[in-house]
């Protein structure tokens, strides 16, 4: 087994047996791996708070080449996120970016550009409004996997003229009028959503979070980014569906 060192984010936790615990985090060099941390969960054990999703922590593991489930060895705590969790759309979103980054790559798929988006939203959703930061993120996170819905020329046609757009993750992106037929499930966008996705895209994370969003665009970007993972993913995501019980408790202020 070769020693390794790295930083990563805690994306998840779970209790194995009855003094054990399986962590899945995010690295810095190795992308998302496993560790079984043994003999950790002590009844009055102080550092728990290692283990919470969201930390930034140094870590040594060794790693089986013949497993994903390596053995942790020391986690220290970098950054506890503390002002992730004194709000509850903080926590609500910054579990969504977790439970994405931890469903949509694979075990020691090494993605350094990631691991730096992951740390800067977990920064912007201390300062300014989650659920842009969250629907930044994601557009960002889809297309750095491929995944980038056509947004500025039909996905049936290939026209730009799109004064009226319809949204259809089955065809991957927007739909003029005429196209519209070719998925009955697709649904109407406004023109000033489409131009801030686009927006998203071509500015920098800090810069694209400062966009001022009207409720109602707010409401679409949400949906649109709601449909679009279900139809790749087959599911809807846990978060998705704990942002949805919480929404009316979640505060609008930054």
């Amino acid at each position: 087994m070769a020693i390794k060192t790295d930083e990563a984010f805690v994306l998840t936790r779970m209790c194995f047996r009855e003094t054990s615990m399986i962590l899945t985090l995010f690295a810095k060099e190795a992308g998302k791996i496993k560790l079984l941390l043994k003999g950790v969960r002590g009844e009055k054990n102080p550092k728990l708070a290692r283990f919470e999703p969201f930390t930034k922590v140094s870590v040594v593991y060794y790693e089986k080449l013949r497993s994903d489930l390596h053995l942790g060895s020391q986690l220290e705590i970098l950054d506890a996120q503390l002002g992730l969790r004194n709000q509850l759309s903080r926590i609500a979103f910054a579990s969504y970016l977790t439970e994405l980054v931890d469903t949509l790559f694979a075990a020691q798929d090494p993605h350094e550009d990631v691991y730096d988006l992951l740390e800067a939203s977990f920064e912007c959703l201390q300062h300014f409004t989650p659920s842009t930061v969250a629907r930044v993120f994601e557009l960002k996170i889809l297309e750095k996997i491929g995944w980038l819905p056509m947004l500025q020329e039909c996905a049936g046609c290939g026209t730009e003229d799109l004064f009226q757009s319809y949204f259809s993750p089955r065809q991957g992106g927007v739909l003029c009028l005429s196209c519209k037929a070719k998925d009955s499930s697709a649904f109407p966008v406004s023109k000033m959503t489409c131009q801030t996705l686009v927006y998203f895209l071509s500015h920098d994370l800090s810069d694209a979070v400062q966009r001022e969003l009207s409720p109602s665009s707010e409401r679409e970007l949400a949906r649109i980014g709601e449909r679009f993972l279900r139809f790749h993913l087959d599911y809807p995501l846990r978060s998705t569906r704990f942002l949805s019980e919480v929404r009316f408790l979640l505060a609008p202020s930054r």
